[in-house]
């Protein structure tokens, strides 16, 4: 396997995530590969009812372990902590046991609205550019992020850096919204 693209996802509204996210979840479950979601904005129950409602049998895939549904509080910030080497860990230890039950890879999204309410932007910081730069685990990711959290300070230089800074650390950015949605991909 090879390291594997790492996309950032800005959107306005939780619907056009979801059909994003989803979408992308799905398309790796049908072609044999594990998926982890880890939610910062919504509880795992509505997540899982917005997947039925899009198609996606997320009982059916949880209870294969093709699927998890993670708590942020499980995975990016635990007890009010983040450790970016505890993350790749995790990350790592998901994929060596996606390929054990026979998955061919592993998909990931990750809601880091959980940063920004945690005032966690340098972390937050650290840790993409670590995703993007050092990452050697073979996984696919896509970093969802709202728009109004990373743009509400957007006259402060600030948050212009962070702005800058992640979508520097990412292969592919990704926009949706109810005028402009699209694809870039950095270089």
């Amino acid at each position: 396997m090879q390291v594997k693209d790492h996309a950032i996802l800005f959107y306005s509204n939780p619907r056009d995530k979801r059909d994003v996210l989803f979408t992308y979840l799905k398309a790796g479950l049908d072609a044999g590969e594990a998926a982890i979601y880890v939610a910062a904005e919504e509880p795992l129950d509505e997540i899982r009812r917005a997947m039925k409602e899009f198609g996606l049998d997320s009982a059916r895939y949880e209870k294969s372990a093709a699927l998890r549904l993670v708590d942020y509080r499980e995975w990016y910030i635990i007890h009010g902590k983040f450790d970016v080497g505890k993350i790749f860990s995790r990350w790592q230890q998901s994929l060596q046991e996606a390929l054990s039950n026979g998955f061919k890879g592993l998909r990931v999204t990750g809601e880091m609205s959980c940063f920004f309410r945690n005032h966690m932007l340098n972390e937050l910081v650290v840790y993409e550019r670590a995703l993007h730069r050092e990452l050697t685990i073979p996984i696919e990711a896509i970093c969802a992020y709202d728009d109004t959290l990373v743009l509400r300070g957007a006259e402060d230089d600030h948050y212009l850096r962070i702005y800058l800074d992640l979508i520097t650390a990412h292969g592919t950015i990704l926009f949706v919204g109810p005028q402009d949605a699209g694809v870039i991909r950095a270089v």
